[in-house]
């Protein structure tokens, strides 16, 4: 499947221009391989967005929902390096969420990709949807995955959230329903798909995306 794993940190955030380059540096340097050096976290992504905000979205690829909610992961977030507490000051947009996956297909990992995010009044319904989707986009041409999931319990207060307090001012993650590409038209095509009006909730689209950086463990 295009996803490692039975959990996932997703992260959507931005800086100002003059703050990007450091921002780009700590990324590829020291925040990626911090977070996929410990144990069970399997991979790490990043994207820039290809127009329209917000601009970066992250995600971490983990074994279990654990991986995250304890252990070496969150020992990492009580003590954020010296790098990372400058960045996290000048974030102007965060938005973060550890979920678990509740649907997943496809092979592989596509060079584009969208986040559609929505709160379901119904979750049995919401669920019901989302098993006939995915694999129905995942049948579509030059899509390489899609999945779809939803903010689990487990988060608390460390030093390294709270320098992103600006997450709250952008709401929590719900759902999310991801999809990946290798071509961008028929990314923008499984988009048109999942907003078609058949689904029992109401998207919320983000930009599309070209994959910048993987790493994998």
């Amino acid at each position: 499947m295009a996803l490692l794993g039975k959990a996932i940190l997703a992260v959507w955030n931005e800086t100002l221009p003059e703050d990007e380059q450091d921002f780009n540096d700590w990324y590829l340097r020291e925040h990626i391989p911090e977070r996929t050096s410990v144990p069970g976290m399997l991979r790490g992504r990043r994207y820039e967005s290809l127009g329209g905000a917000p601009k970066n979205m992250a995600l971490y690829e983990a074994l279990t929902l654990d991986v995250l909610t304890s252990g070496a992961y969150r020992t990492q977030l009580a003590n954020p390096t010296p790098w990372t507490k400058r960045i996290g000051t000048k974030f102007s947009f965060m938005r973060r969420g550890i979920c678990d996956v509740i649907a997943a297909a496809g092979e592989g990992v596509g060079g584009y990709a969208t986040a559609l995010h929505f709160a379901p009044s119904d979750p049995a319904n919401a669920r019901a949807w989302v098993e006939t989707i995915v694999p129905e986009l995942v049948g579509m041409s030059q899509i390489c995955g899609a999945h779809c999931w939803v903010a689990a319990e487990g988060e608390t207060p460390t030093p390294t959230s709270a320098l992103s307090r600006r997450a709250a001012v952008h709401g929590p993650v719900a759902w999310v329903l991801a999809i990946e590409a290798a071509d961008l038209a028929a990314l923008e095509a499984a988009k048109a798909r999942a907003l078609a009006g058949t689904a029992p909730v109401a998207l919320s689209p983000y930009p599309n995306y070209r994959l910048v950086y993987v790493l994998e463990r």
